[in-house]
């Protein structure tokens, strides 16, 4: 998406993490209905993938979730696992995409890098 500009890159970016997030609430993977230790795995993930996109220099905005995000469906795909049609919500790759999208929802991390996603504002 290098020829774009950068509001509409984020404004994809963030089409495609809502469509994520929505396509995991209609199977019933959300944070909120996740117990402490569920939430926790989550905040793991989230820090870890913040580490990954922050990694030399980068950030972890809008654009750089809504990649990491297509990755990991991608990854997942040549599995033969599609996150929304049936894994547990333990499984690896739905506390990651749960960790990118509760990231993508925080007030937003270009603005304040270092906060919990999970903890409320």
């Amino acid at each position: 998406m290098g020829w774009l500009s950068g509001a509409r890159q984020a404004a994809y970016a963030r089409r495609d993490l809502d469509a994520l997030a929505a396509r995991l609430a209609s199977a019933g993977l959300s944070t909120a209905g996740l117990g402490p230790g569920l939430l926790a795995d989550v905040d793991q993930h989230a820090a870890a993938v913040r580490d990954i996109l922050e990694a030399d220099g980068g950030r972890a905005g809008l654009v750089e979730l809504a990649a990491y995000a297509q990755g990991a469906l991608d990854a997942a795909a040549e599995r033969g696992c599609a996150p929304e049609q049936g894994p547990e919500p333990d499984s690896w790759v739905v506390l990651r995409l749960l960790a990118v999208c509760a990231l993508a929802d925080a007030p937003f991390a270009d603005d304040r890098p270092g906060l919990d996603p999970l903890l409320p504002t």
